[in-house]
């Protein structure tokens, strides 16, 4: 009688990383091999990321019937390259902190014979003294190196137990780092896949995903060319990978997406209000106490492809990489090229001398670029030269952003206090007054015209005891917000001209300390 159930024939697949889609905070890896196989058997995929997610793994096999799929947790018999590394590192720091430990031990012996011999000094030098063996000068010399050799052996151990624990630290962190990586590069798993063919040779394509595994960033650098009224733009991305394998000239798309399993629409709860008020503790201090039914007032490292091409994929963008990317587990982001190119730029200055008596350049820009420019980190240029760094915000085709190119040390700006005066309204009168004229110069030193945009400001009162009048304002302003008390320019400064501004002002407020009262005033200088 032939058995009904019969042991599968198992193969162990020799499969590779050739494509992934890299999300933001996850990876699809998609591994392929090439099968010779006939009738009914078993295909294992061994030594795969133990951070797999098991409910995404997918199998395809034109040609073949697929039957059921496991995954099954198991560990690598010999560590990682990176795994060894670590070792070799806490091992290391495990000599290191030996050796301290044997230098302290054998302090701490010459630190008791000193002690040993400085307990029956007395006694000899009172001895040898009498009987005229030794001199005085010759004993107080031997005291003195005693005494210095005692001094030196308690600033090392000092020393040495503060190198001591500072080494504890980093061996902490390397074995936390060690015992880490073992865990999630040498815990690994493995597939297993039932199937029925006819003989023949099969292709195969195994994917899952692994969650935080991988990720990737914009990153920008712009070059101001205010000259050509031009910007140079290279748009890259910082590509990281810590799956536990290794990528080796592999397939990259980048996805713009956030994909998360069970994700479903929230479900709207009531929005309560309460009403807090102010409670005096025993000590004087305030806290709150709720009021129930009431109502409250609300290093890496580069590489360069040639251009990306942008895919919509309904609600996202899919950036595909030409050409192949080798990427090793946990080595430092790789820099990809997405797109290089020139936009156009209108370039102005812009100063808030209040603030800070600088310059900066400015430049509007437009993305004529196909892409969405994600928010992200970026470089910026003038020229060749670094001028910092800044943060752009999500910028849509078509759309128009503004870019800080940093301060321009040809143009110069100065605020001073050329009046300050302080009076009383009235003999009998309660009020001070405080009088002050500011004075604000901007000068272009540049071969050619600037348009400059110059936003002076004045105090705003949030005290029903301080008034500000404004006595005068020199010359007329373009723009005024009356709220933020801020008033605007826009000149357009000739080679070498200057453009003035003169502000004279008047705050009201009641005696401040010092001058017969007790109050004091906040931000008026």
């Amino acid at each position: 009688m032939i058995p009904l159930l019969l042991a599968l024939i198992s193969i162990t697949v020799d499969s590779k990383v050739d494509s992934v889609v890299v999300y933001p905070d996850q990876v699809l890896v998609v591994r392929t091999a090439t099968v010779s196989v006939s009738g009914s058997g078993e295909l294992v995929f061994t030594a795969l990321p133990g951070g797999l997610n098991d409910n995404t793994v997918r199998l395809k096999a034109p040609g073949m019937q697929i039957g059921e799929v496991q995954v099954i947790r198991g560990y690598m018999d010999e560590p990682t390259q990176t795994v060894k590394k670590l070792e070799e590192r806490v091992k290391a720091l495990e000599d290191e902190l030996q050796g301290l430990d044997d230098r302290a031990e054998i302090l701490k012996a010459k630190e008791e014979f000193l002690k040993s011999i400085k307990l029956g000094t007395p006694e000899l030098i009172a001895r040898e003294l009498q009987q005229g063996k030794v001199s005085a000068e010759s004993w107080r010399s031997a005291l003195s190196f005693m005494a210095g050799e005692l001094g030196d052996v308690k600033q090392s151990l000092i020393g040495l137990k503060r190198n001591r624990e500072d080494l504890s630290k980093q061996l902490d962190a390397a074995r936390k780092e060690y015992n880490d990586a073992r865990a999630a590069i040498e815990n690994r798993k493995e597939v297993r896949v039932e199937y029925d063919a006819s003989g023949g040779t099969y292709d195969v394509r195994l994917a899952y995903v692994i969650g935080h595994g991988a990720s990737w960033a914009p990153y920008y650098e712009l070059r101001a060319r205010p000259e050509e009224d031009k910007v140079g733009f290279s748009y890259y991305c910082k590509l990281s990978q810590r799956t536990g394998e290794d990528w080796s000239r592999v397939r990259v798309v980048l996805s713009t997406s956030r994909p998360v399993l069970g994700l479903a629409a929230p479900t709207p709860y009531p929005w309560y209000l309460s009403l807090y008020e102010p409670v005096v503790t025993k000590k004087g201090l305030q806290s709150r106490a709720m009021v129930p039914g009431a109502a409250m007032e609300a290093g890496p490292q580069e590489a360069v492809y040639d251009e990306v091409s942008a895919v919509e994929t309904g609600i996202s963008l899919q950036y595909v990489i030409p050409g192949r990317v080798s990427l090793k587990s946990g080595e430092p982001a790789k820099k990809l090229m997405l797109r290089e190119s020139e936009l156009s730029a209108e370039y102005g200055y812009y100063t808030l001398p209040r603030s800070s008596a600088q310059a900066f350049l400015q430049g509007k820009l437009v993305n004529t670029t196909p892409f969405v420019l994600l928010e992200g980190s970026a470089n910026t240029y003038v020229g060749d030269e670094y001028t910092g760094s800044t943060y752009l915000q999500s910028v849509a085709p078509g759309e128009t952003t503004e870019v800080s190119f940093g301060v321009d040390e040809r143009v110069k700006v100065s605020r001073e206090l050329v009046k300050s005066f302080r009076s009383k309204s009235g003999l009998f009168s309660k009020t001070e007054k405080d009088q002050l004229v500011y004075k604000t110069v901007v000068q272009n030193y540049h071969p050619k015209p600037i348009e400059i945009e110059i936003v002076e400001q004045v105090p705003v009162s949030q005290h029903k005891d301080i008034s500000v009048k404004i006595n005068s304002i020199e010359p007329k302003w373009l723009e005024r917000d009356e709220n933020a008390g801020t008033y605007t320019w826009k000149p357009v400064l000739e080679s070498g001209d200057k453009f003035e501004i003169e502000v004279d002002f008047t705050v009201s407020h009641p005696p401040l300390a010092g001058s017969g009262g007790h109050m004091q005033m906040e931000g008026l200088f």
